[in-house]
């Protein structure tokens, strides 16, 4: 995902909304069984709650993502 697609989610948050974009969001997503395998197993190694380790690799792929860009 490059970044214009995050500056256009952001663009979308009304301004009424903007103090709560800054605290973390839930959100419910799809996603392919092979990777809900990879993430139940990750979690299980390291104690990790499912969602804890999904929002973790999100992190993890949207600073990748950031860093690519500059």
């Amino acid at each position: 995902m490059s970044e214009a697609p995050l500056r256009s989610i952001s663009a979308q948050v009304p301004p009424s909304l903007g103090f709560i974009s800054r605290k973390p969001q839930r959100i419910t997503i799809t996603v392919p069984w092979s990777t809900y395998q990879a993430l139940s197993e990750t979690s299980d190694e390291q104690g990790r709650s499912l969602s804890n380790t999904a929002a973790y690799w999100l992190k993890r792929q949207a600073d990748a993502l950031k860093r690519q860009a500059s």
